[in-house]
């Protein structure tokens, strides 16, 4: 992909993740410097929702992301520095209540301070904690009753799948989970999931919110969690 062409996408997807606005080539115009005009921002949507990164619920509207816009999304914000905020990270009063074994309130804080539901496993106890139900459903953007509901059935399901323990060989966490994912049936949500190695045990960390979703928080709350357990 050229150079300008993955500027344009990631900056629309940062967009409709701040406003949730359809994104537009004269909003981008407006509001970036590409150093082009409407015109050719146009045609490169064009070519970007050809590719399936966009796409339009009717041919004279905005654009929205798709599932592979968001993954290019998270895989660009890994590399491109992530790491870099964690020094002055919020989240260090809440790791050290998980480093001081407080998991409950850990989980209740990474829920408050996400906005989305959050899951602990620990399998030496074999025991969960969530947090957040209301959070994920306030944010998520349904409008089908039937949606919402199979919502809440794959969360009544959660504790069954993960003490199945599928996900215990896994390597390269954290991982991030866009659309169609192991732990939940919606493909309306997303998933950051990351499993910590704390002694002989694993501790597996879930924040399940909506797709149009700040992923850079969840990824820095689990990076300063992974260095502190180092």
């Amino acid at each position: 992909m050229k150079d300008r062409s993955k500027e344009i996408l990631k900056t629309a997807v940062e967009d409709y993740i701040k406003t949730g606005k359809p994104i537009t080539s004269e909003g981008l115009y407006e509001d970036h410097n590409f150093g082009i005009k409407p015109a050719m921002i146009r045609w490169e949507l064009n070519d970007l929702s050809e590719e399936g990164y966009f796409y339009q619920t009717h041919p004279s509207g905005g654009r929205f992301p798709s599932d592979k816009a968001y993954r290019l999304f998270v895989e660009d914000l890994v590399k491109d520095g992530l790491k870099a905020r964690c020094a002055d990270s919020e989240y260090r009063s809440s790791v050290l209540k998980f480093l001081k074994g407080e998991v409950n309130s850990f989980v209740e804080d990474v829920s408050d301070e996400l906005r989305m539901l959050s899951v602990g496993y620990e399998t030496r106890r074999n025991e969960m904690w969530t947090s957040g139900l209301y959070e994920l459903l306030e944010n998520l953007d349904l409008l089908d009753r039937e949606e919402l509901v199979d919502v809440v059935k794959d969360v009544e399901m959660l504790p069954t799948k993960i003490k199945s323990g599928f996900w215990r060989d896994e390597e390269g966490w954290p991982k991030v989970f866009i659309g169609k994912n192991p732990f939940v049936r919606s493909k309306d949500v997303a998933v950051i999931a990351n499993c910590l190695r704390v002694g002989n045990e694993n501790f597996l960390l879930l924040a399940i919110g909506p797709k149009r979703m700040d992923y850079a928080k969840p990824l820095e709350l689990f990076e300063v969690l992974n260095k502190a357990v180092e």
